[in-house]
């Protein structure tokens, strides 16, 4: 009589994509790349996984396109540290060469601000303006001032602009101006 194999205990609930690609039903896709989405993202983190993807893994040698010629030219200065995470997820790469190409961006949806207000800069608290009075250039001193004035007024309403609210809830009329 055989026994049947337990599936290992996870510590956090496994991803659709990880299932199906260890259910190998990723092989019906038409074009399919030599690594996971989800293991590429992870070894490269997601900004550069955004503008780069492995195109083909021959004989140890990752070809991956890359936007433009100054994200190959990032990436080939990362190569080592990328190699080192690939070989640590398992893939078998000695090496990287790099493609510019067309990459097509994310399926994401576009990111929408609360407020279309540009808010008035405020006054600086008592210990930053200490230290940008140090600055000697009286030119360079008030541009740092106007800088980190816009700055905090624009946390301070983006702070005030994402505070959470009730799902379903209803919102409250406008007021008309009086």
């Amino acid at each position: 009589m055989s026994r049947r194999r337990r599936r290992p205990r996870l510590a956090a609930p496994e991803t659709l994509e990880g299932v199906i690609a260890r259910a190998g039903e990723d092989r019906f896709a038409k074009t399919r790349g030599p690594l996971s989405e989800r293991i590429w993202a992870q070894c490269v983190g997601a900004r550069i996984a955004e503008r780069a993807r492995p195109l083909s893994l021959e004989a140890g040698v990752l070809t991956v396109r890359a936007a433009t010629s100054t994200w190959a030219s990032e990436l080939s200065l990362l190569e080592t540290t990328i190699l080192e995470r690939l070989r640590a997820s398992g893939i078998d790469v000695t090496r990287l060469r790099f493609r510019v190409g067309p990459v097509e961006p994310p399926a994401r949806p576009p990111e929408r601000r609360a407020s279309r207000k540009v808010p008035p800069p405020t006054s600086l608290p008592a210990p930053l303006a200490t230290q940008i009075a140090q600055v000697h250039d009286d030119e360079l001193r008030l541009i740092i001032s106007r800088a980190a004035g816009a700055n905090l007024a624009w946390q301070t309403h983006a702070a005030d602009a994402t505070e959470p609210s009730i799902p379903g809830a209803a919102r409250l009329p406008k007021t008309p101006p009086r």
